[in-house]
């Protein structure tokens, strides 16, 4: 069965397992390896062809750029016996990455009044958490003009991989950032990854989603976007669950769309809208995307968000 999307194009997601979904175009900014790796596509066969095992956020396509880290940037988090590794993915000014059409390019974004550009580095982490687990963490790290926000966002990056690790008893913990959206206002962040028990049939997987505002250097919660929350879940919620429909047509999803605050926690935004993170799917359709275009979103968002968030 050929599906198609009235949203726009088809992109064509891949994850680690060798499978692929359909996803709407743009969005958002990338995704990790280990998650959906965004690629233009026809519409994909039959469910069964379609039902993949994937993790939000595709192989990385390296929009960062910038300097190594350096110790003003923020934090790690690191537990004893880490090894950091601070390496650099960048992007040569003469050629600019292969994107899809419609994905935000955005490696580089000049602040407001013409200000030093704040550009994102990725640091290398790998090391034990306890004498049975052990992690590896590409640790996005933020620089910029402005040494509050770029303090507030570290602290806030290092303390979500601290979290990840609090969690992780007896497995192998990745962690993998996707690529960032640096707006002129507005930082969206997302991770892809997974934990793995010894022995295990297959790992559970992770993906989630960072808003900053690089005015302040505050994360943007999905509380902090509408004037009324519940009205804005309201608004997600049939446009999340549609796309789900058409993506599964016979796949178990009841329940991840639900307006509750708890299945819209994960989330990033860019120019072309609010992309949905949902996570709580069964393992055999791994964590999905769903990018809602901001003017289905009009008149809800916070109007002194508004303008930030889409930047």
């Amino acid at each position: 069965m050929t599906v198609s999307s009235h949203h726009g194009p088809v992109i064509r997601i891949s994850g680690p397992r060798g499978q692929q979904q359909d996803d709407s175009a743009g969005t958002g900014p990338g995704l990790p390896r280990r998650s959906l790796r965004l690629v233009r596509s026809r519409p994909r066969g039959p469910v069964t062809a379609a039902v993949a095992c994937v993790l939000l956020l595709g192989a990385p396509l390296a929009l960062v750029t910038g300097c190594q880290p350096s110790s003003g940037s923020g934090g790690s988090g690191k537990s004893t016996g880490t090894h950091t590794h601070a390496s650099t993915r960048t992007t040569p000014r003469d050629k600019p990455p292969a994107v899809p059409a419609g994905q935000p390019n955005s490696p580089t974004t000049r602040a407001p009044g013409g200000s030093s550009a704040y550009r994102i580095t990725i640091r290398n982490e790998r090391g034990a958490i306890e004498p049975s687990a052990s992690y590896t963490a590409q640790v996005p790290v933020l620089a910029g003009p402005d040494a509050t926000v770029v303090r507030r966002v570290n602290a806030a990056i290092a303390a979500y991989v601290d979290q990840e690790k609090a969690h992780t008893a007896h497995e192998t913990l990745t962690l993998t950032a996707g690529d960032p959206h640096v707006g002129t206002r507005v930082l969206a962040l997302s991770f892809g990854g997974d934990r793995y028990p010894p022995g295990a049939a297959h790992p559970s997987e992770l993906a989630s989603g960072l808003v900053f505002d690089l005015r302040t250097g505050d994360r943007v919660t999905i509380e902090d976007v509408f004037t009324s929350t519940d009205a804005g879940l309201r608004r997600l919620e049939p446009v999340v669950r549609a796309e789900l429909e058409r993506r599964f047509p016979d796949g178990p999803t009841g329940g991840v769309t639900d307006p509750l605050p708890a299945n819209y926690q994960q989330f990033v935004v860019n120019p072309k809208g609010l992309v949905v993170i949902v996570t709580e799917l069964p393992y055999v359709l791994g964590p999905q995307s769903v990018l809602v275009p901001w003017n289905s979103l009009d008149g809800l968002v916070r109007p002194e968000l508004a303008e930030i968030l889409r930047s």
